[in-house]
């Protein structure tokens, strides 16, 4: 992943909302020059949701406007997928987005203000624990231990820089579930570390995408009897299957009614992955188990 190459498509006329969502993806795959871009058509077009004969499109129009380039061939389980490198050149050369004049466009990938002793973006503008503004003197430290900052903390890949800036807006939604009673080492640090082990194409941006999950492990854990616990559940962490499945469920994509069975209807709600009110909002049917009254 590169995020030189990704900031400088972003800020980049592309010519459409599909080539540069396509142009976006390849970027997220690419290295800082640009290479080693070897993603097969079919899984862009399953992740962008689009047809795969419109992706080979717009990278045939990519390729005819020098912005993309064709540099191999990558064994693959079907024979080969076609390997790419992105023209960071071309892409420079592309209108802005920006107006004219901004600090952040001036034509270079250089982020040093005229006569500024320091480097501007020495500290990443979306970092999470560090303000980029200088403290004026008496100014007090920022306290890194607080609740958000450990639920950051906690995160994994999915909750990337862009995540982290725009969720660090949202701390009153960590306070109110700590008003409510839910413990932060108990319930909520341990769903952010389940859910957030996978990059994710679209960013979390606030905290209440943690909410029913979060309030599910808390009902689940004060409920149990104390002797069904036991150790900690070892698999919620450690099965892609059913963290694949509970974002789908917590997520507002289309979830046909068949698509979730009821076996693993109950392990979801087990692993306090997803909440009873949440799947019955979604459209499943939830038959009791042996273990639910």
């Amino acid at each position: 992943m590169s995020n030189l190459i990704s900031a400088s498509v972003q800020r980049r006329v592309i010519g459409s909302a599909t080539r540069k969502s396509v142009l976006l993806y390849m970027a997220d795959k690419a290295a800082d020059d640009g290479s080693g871009i070897w993603t097969s058509k079919a899984n862009i077009a399953r992740d962008l949701e689009l047809s795969r004969r419109g992706v080979q499109l717009v990278i045939q129009g990519l390729i005819r406007d020098g912005i993309v380039t064709e540099t191999g061939q990558r064994d693959c389980k079907h024979g080969y997928t076609v390997e790419y490198a992105i023209n960071p050149q071309a892409v420079d050369k592309l209108p802005s987005t920006r107006e004219q004049g901004s600090p952040r466009e001036s034509g270079a990938r250089v982020t040093r203000e005229s006569h500024s002793p320091l480097p501007v973006n020495r500290i990443h503008p979306n970092h999470p624990y560090k303000d980029t503004t200088t403290p004026s003197a008496g100014t007090a430290a920022v306290d890194n231990s607080g609740p958000q900052a450990r639920c950051l903390a906690a995160g994994g890949p999915g909750l990337c820089p862009a995540s982290r800036a725009a969720i660090t807006g949202t701390a009153e939604v960590i306070e109110g579930w700590l008003q409510d009673g839910i413990e932060l080492e108990a319930d909520i640090l341990p769903v952010i570390r389940a859910r957030t082990t996978h990059i994710r194409i679209s960013p979390i941006r606030t905290w209440a995408y943690f909410t029913e999950a979060v309030r599910a492990a808390h009902q689940a854990r004060v409920r149990a009897p104390a002797a069904s616990q036991g150790a900690e559940k070892p698999g919620i962490e450690a099965n892609p299957q059913l963290r694949f499945f509970a974002d789908w469920v917590n997520s507002d994509r289309y979830l046909p009614p068949s698509a979730i069975s009821n076996a693993l209807t109950q392990a979801l709600l087990r692993a306090g992955l997803v909440s009873l009110e949440r799947m019955q909002a979604r459209g499943v049917l939830v038959t009791p188990g042996k273990d639910r009254r």
